[in-house]
């Protein structure tokens, strides 16, 4: 454990920290606005969420929604290619 003292913040870096983060919120929300960004709200069982998790897991990705993401644009792209193929791959009672 470091013996330093913490400096007191000053009301001069307070209000540095308070523009640099509206400054951050605003470029995130110009960001989101640029690529169209939406919220989803989704409802998921447990067997899902496990799903979910094994493909972060095993595409050793940091948060879900990335493996996800590319997942679904993996399956777009064979929707696109071949859509008689999708419905076979998506076909309930072919699952595992």
């Amino acid at each position: 454990m470091s013996t330093r003292k913490k400096k007191p913040r000053t009301a001069k870096v307070r209000a540095q920290d308070t523009a640099r983060q509206r400054r951050k919120r605003e470029r995130d929300a110009k960001h989101r606005a640029a690529v169209g960004a939406q919220k989803f709200k989704w409802e998921t069982y447990t067997g899902t969420r496990d799903d979910m998790e094994c493909i972060r897991a095993a595409g050793d990705f940091e948060q879900v929604e990335e493996g996800l993401t590319l997942a679904i644009r993996y399956v777009a792209n064979i929707a696109r290619r071949d859509p008689a193929a999708l419905r076979v791959a998506l076909d309930p009672r072919n699952l595992v």
